[in-house]
């Protein structure tokens, strides 16, 4: 995709300045019944350049979106909870669709009702 640098933007409205008075000027030169007729087969042209423009372009560069970097977890280490509590050493995020990679990952031990222990990847609900 071209870049908006400012050189770029100053052109584009210069020349579209030019165009406005290059309109304005044929105009009044020719009269408006026969700029009707020219602005009649020039916006047939026009639109059918528009029409055929995304086929005359080249395809989109493989990959399309990139992907973001994943999330890393290592060596999390162990996670131990009781009585209904939480233990988390890995990721954990929040409705998040995102690559994750977790490497070498502790034990996790949940003892009790409600108990929750990980060492991984953990997603929750968004609030």
């Amino acid at each position: 995709m071209p870049r908006r640098t400012r050189p770029w933007v100053w052109a584009g409205r210069v020349l579209f300045g030019v165009i406005v008075v290059a309109l304005a000027v044929h105009l009044v030169v020719v009269g408006l019944d026969e700029a009707d007729k020219v602005a009649s087969g020039i916006s047939a042209v026009v639109a059918l350049v528009a029409v055929g423009t995304p086929y005359l372009l080249p395809p989109p560069s493989p990959g399309g979106v990139p992907t973001p970097e994943p999330d890393r977890s290592e060596d999390t280490g162990a996670a131990h909870a009781t009585g209904g509590g939480q233990a988390n050493t890995g990721l954990q995020a929040a409705g998040v669709e995102r690559p994750a990679q977790i490497a070498r990952s502790g034990d996790a031990t949940a003892d009790g009702p409600g108990s929750v222990a990980n060492t991984g990847v953990q997603l929750r609900r968004r609030a």
